[in-house]
């Protein structure tokens, strides 16, 4: 009797402990989750690989402004292709570094970068070629709602999102942190769609975005979630100027995004639209042609277009400064366009 009340008190022991590492091990999967979402991330490959019908343009995430306004583009070239021989497609990368690899793996005909960047990788590969000037890239530091985090100190704890990996975001995020002498424990790798969500909660300490403003995504965590910006001091910037090539001060004026949004203290990068030199000078001509008529018409619906230059000797002294070649199709455009300013 007393040998099967130990089987029974044994097997009863075994169930026990087997729910209940099971309850443990959901527990953990689900805090694991939540709080890191971790995933590895790859470089984006486009659908039609150098197609000769589809020219592709590498862009960014979807937080950002390459994304959005390399969609709007894309759309309005191909509705004012006069031939309409060939297509323009917006592809969603992870931005300014994954855009150098696909150029130089000849995947993709156009990138939006950093100007920075394609300096550096133009040092590395001297097949890379500037094709044209675009918007400035605002640092955005989004903070949680301050009844969430009361008397917020930057970073606000030590998770945050530093930005997509092999993204220009996430490499301005760390020079920021190193300037600053902050150390973040973690840098998860967060879905985009929930990083805003995570930050309402104060899941987060910041958010880092990257863009030309006004940006949707920083708009939608001020006005709806309730977010914040950052503004940093002038001390601060100070130590982040040394850290930061490319480095030109800014400031988001007061009410920008909503009636409570104080003046920002920030800074900006600028981008430029970069190609290959392989990359045929008629298709760079009439890539920059139809650039220069979308900007004209298409501020109205996205802010970032307005500050596309498109003052000839305006681009020419931005272009120059960014120490790398100029395509041969820009040049010719300029060239031709120089040619009818004198006539």
């Amino acid at each position: 009797m007393e040998a099967k009340n130990t089987k029974k008190i044994t097997l009863i022991s075994i169930i026990v402990l087997v729910v209940l590492g099971a309850i443990a091990f959901s527990i953990y999967i689900t805090y694991f989750n939540e709080l890191s979402d971790d995933e590895e991330t790859e470089i984006l490959l486009p659908p039609n690989l150098y197609s000769s019908s589809q020219y592709i343009i590498g862009t960014g995430n979807k937080l950002g402004t390459y994304f959005p306004a390399g969609q709007i583009l894309a759309n309005w070239f191909n509705d004012n292709i006069e031939n309409k021989k060939g297509g323009f497609l917006a592809y969603q990368t992870n931005g300014s570094i994954d855009n150098i690899t696909l150029l130089q793996k000849r995947l993709i005909q156009f990138g939006m970068a950093e100007s920075r960047i394609a300096k550096e990788a133009y040092c590395m590969n001297n097949s890379i070629r500037v094709v044209w000037p675009l918007w400035y890239d605002i640092v955005q530091i989004v903070k949680p709602p301050k009844e969430v985090m009361k008397d917020y100190v930057f970073p606000g704890s030590n998770v945050a999102f530093l930005g997509q990996k092999n993204s220009s975001t996430e490499r301005t995020s760390k020079e920021i942190l190193s300037a600053l002498n902050i150390k973040l424990k973690t840098n998860p790798n967060i879905q985009t769609d929930s990083v805003i969500d995570k930050l309402s909660y104060g899941k987060l300490g910041f958010a880092m975005i990257q863009a030309g403003i006004p940006n949707n995504t920083v708009s939608n965590a001020i006005v709806y979630y309730r977010c914040g910006l950052y503004s940093f001091s002038d001390e601060q910037l100070q130590l982040i100027r040394k850290n930061v090539s490319t480095y030109i001060d800014f400031k988001i004026p007061a009410g920008f995004y909503d009636d409570n949004q104080p003046e920002i203290n920030t800074f900006a990068l600028p981008n430029v639209m970069i190609s290959t030199s392989d990359v045929p000078p008629e298709l760079v001509e009439l890539f920059v042609d139809l650039l220069i008529n979308a900007c004209t018409r298409l501020k109205n619906r996205f802010k970032a277009f307005e500050t596309v230059p498109s003052d000839i000797h305006e681009v020419v002294k931005i272009l120059e400064n960014t120490n790398v070649p100029l395509h041969e199709g820009t040049k010719r455009w300029l060239e031709k366009r120089l040619k009818e300013i004198k006539k």
